[in-house]
């Protein structure tokens, strides 16, 4: 019974493996067609653009502005509850750009718009025109990728999606991010993982995707710049949302976001 048991255990991890490499390619820089519903409109507030971002420009500007805006706790409200998020401060160029965006309220016209079970949550970017109008301002540009050995695709993990064709630099969109929500891998899983990708692991990361799970498959391919250090319960909600096909919510899952 024990061997049949660990069989099983082994099946299921072969295939969420298989499906996570196949489902990478989807963490990507795209414009989701979003229509949120009509809400009450806020005073409008003087907005305090940095100059117009490109790739070459933005790490200067944006550490400058990182510099002066210190903020490290990210509090992401939606309809199923809060997630509060710890921004790396070893990852300075992706956390002062969250920091912008969310100052910006670029996230408040979002939504989670592709949602899988047992793998990750993703939102950011839409193709509203409020969205549309602010990116006008904001710029157009990518960010060199900041993969640093202690942060890694955990349970929990915030990082930056990134398109997966012409890319060989890895450049992380800067309007798009997800939030890992896959559990606990089994030891033979990890071997397993490590023998065909060829990849190993520090031992004490290896055993907290064993005891916490997480999606190492993932490692150096994304910039992860940021953990969720409350509200793992309310990612878990919004990954067993019902989705049609595409894997979109059929009810929105809207996103409000603040920085401390």
């Amino acid at each position: 019974m024990l061997r049949f048991v660990c069989l099983c255990s082994l099946v299921f991890f072969f295939a969420c493996s298989s499906n996570e490499k196949e489902q990478s390619d989807s963490l990507e820089h795209v414009t989701p067609t979003v229509q949120r519903k009509k809400e009450k409109v806020a005073p409008k507030v003087k907005e305090e653009f940095l100059d117009f971002l490109t790739t070459e420009n933005c790490e200067d500007l944006l550490l400058g502005y990182g510099s002066e805006n210190k903020e490290t706790k990210a509090i992401l409200t939606t309809p199923l509850g809060e997630i509060t998020i710890e921004l790396y401060e070893n990852t300075p160029v992706h956390r002062a750009n969250f920091v912008y965006l969310t100052k910006r309220k670029f996230f408040d016209e979002t939504v989670f718009y592709r949602v899988i079970d047992t793998f990750m949550i993703q939102g950011g970017n839409s193709d509203s025109w409020e969205t549309q109008r602010l990116k006008a301002k904001i710029g157009n540009y990518k960010l060199q990728p900041e993969m640093k050995p202690g942060n890694f695709h955990e349970r929990g993990a915030l990082a930056a999606a990134r398109s997966y064709t012409d890319n060989p630099d890895k450049l992380s969109s800067p309007f798009v991010f997800y939030i890992v929500q896959r559990g606990p891998i089994v030891p033979e899983g990890m071997t397993w993982m490590e023998r065909e990708e060829g990849k190993t692991y520090a031992p004490e990361i290896r055993q907290h995707y064993i005891d916490f799970g997480g999606s190492p498959g993932l490692d150096g391919e994304h910039t992860v710049f940021g953990e969720v250090i409350e509200g793992m319960d309310i990612v878990d909600k919004i990954a067993k949302v019902e989705v049609d096909g595409k894997d979109w919510p059929k009810e929105e899952v809207w996103i409000k976001m603040k920085v401390e």
